[in-house]
């Protein structure tokens, strides 16, 4: 009988519902990598080749996480702007650069609450 009761026990284990999870506004990543690039350029007025690399390096893994999510074709605006921020930042136009990047982060911008 207690074994019985045993493995009534392991069939009968309560499952917890899953915690509802805050899904992701589209280009969430692309935000956050624009938003830094932003402010390294701000800091540096005119970064020298490896920190141009760097911040290119951080503008296309936000482009690559845009594009694993299936959000490249809701945020298209945003994402040419930072391919053309991108091209930029490769003939070393810092501010061509910084105003594509201003551009992609209004397009970016969560919606306002009216």
């Amino acid at each position: 009988m207690a074994k019985q009761r045993l493995s009534e026990d392991v069939q009968r284990q309560p499952h917890a519902d899953p915690t509802p999870r805050r899904r992701p506004r589209p280009g969430d990543r692309l935000r956050q990598a624009v938003d830094t690039v932003l402010v390294e350029l701000a800091a540096d007025g005119n970064p020298d080749g490896p920190a141009r690399h760097r911040l290119d390096d951080l503008l296309v893994s936000g482009l690559a996480w845009a594009a694993a999510t299936g959000d490249t074709c809701r945020i298209e605006h945003a994402v040419h702007a930072v391919r053309d921020a991108r091209t930029h930042l490769a003939d070393a136009d810092p501010d061509g650069a910084r105003t594509a990047l201003l551009t992609a982060r209004e397009d970016l911008a969560p919606p306002v609450a009216r």
